[in-house]
């Protein structure tokens, strides 16, 4: 099977699991941030996409490196935090998964919401999770992939490509990866996995093409955001009455938000009540939080 149209049964096979799993599975609770077109537009906008490249430590000290693995195995990607129920629902569902698959070339990735170490090791505990997990210190691979939602899970084949991208809890593990897997070990073992050189320089090509970054200003201001202050900035609609969020629009009513956020001390307040708060300060309009704990 040519390249290309193993890319287009994989981004037909992406297509018709979104629609069977937005049917089927339980939605990101409390998490409405993507809405109902943002759960179907994203994955769409993420499949065939080169997997950006990251680094990340696991909870047992070991490093883990994209570049260093793609086109070797496949791997699966899976963004939780503890604090999420379906998170806690699919992990049964998942841990299944990787013991059948552990012994072939496939690798699958827990990567924590930025939480303490003895959060995490006590949802590793308490879920029995066998396969390795780290902390996504600030945010910045989930910033990198896209993820506003938990659990957000994304499969990355043996070409170093997106070939799905899964919002919400999943229901069937089997349904879920296992025509993306068997093609990606058909690869692998017909020697067709991109090696990292070729992933470095479409990535970078990929990095290239992207539409001109917010202002130098913009990214200052930024960095000086906690994590959380940032989260919060991606999870609020701005106030202007426009359709961005506080994090990316540019008006005098975000850039405000985003200095008070700076500010503010957030100790014992929930985003919820944090959203509400600035929501009744700078109000133009109404806008709900979009990560409740719940």
């Amino acid at each position: 099977m040519s390249p290309r149209a193993t890319l287009f049964l994989c981004a037909l096979l992406g297509v018709v699991l979104l629609a069977f799993h937005l049917s089927a599975k339980e939605q990101p609770a409390g998490n409405d941030d993507e809405g109902l077109f943002g759960r179907f537009k994203k994955p769409i906008e993420w499949q065939g996409r080169i997997a950006p490249d990251f680094e990340i430590e696991f909870v047992n000290g070991e490093a883990f490196k994209l570049s260093e693995q793609v086109g070797r195995r496949v791997i699966i990607l899976n963004f939780f935090a503890a604090w999420c129920g379906p998170c806690k629902a699919e992990m049964p569902e998942i841990n299944k998964y990787f013991d059948t698959h552990r012994e072939e070339p496939f690798l699958l990735i827990g990567i924590d919401a930025d939480e303490s170490v003895e959060t995490v090791k006590k949802f590793i505990d308490r879920y029995k999770v066998r396969f390795p997990v780290g902390i996504d210190r600030n945010g910045r691979i989930q910033k990198t992939y896209g993820v506003r939602s938990y659990p957000t899970t994304v499969f990355i084949g043996v070409d170093g490509r997106v070939q799905l991208y899964q919002i919400g809890q999943i229901a069937n593990a089997d349904i879920a990866f296992d025509s993306f897997l068997t093609i990606g070990l058909e690869q692998l073992r017909a020697k067709k996995g991109i090696n990292k050189e070729t992933y470095l320089a479409q990535l970078k090509e990929q990095e290239e093409s992207k539409p001109e970054e917010a202002s130098e200003k913009e990214k200052k201001e930024k960095s000086r955001l906690s994590a959380r202050a940032l989260a919060i900035t991606e999870a609020m609609d701005c106030p202007c009455g426009c359709a961005d969020r506080v994090a990316d629009c540019s008006c005098k009513t975000a850039k405000n938000i985003r200095k008070k956020l700076e500010a503010e001390d957030l100790t014992g307040k929930t985003d919820e009540e944090v959203i509400t708060a600035l929501n009744k300060e700078f109000c133009v309009k109404g806008s709900k939080s979009k990560r409740d704990r719940g």
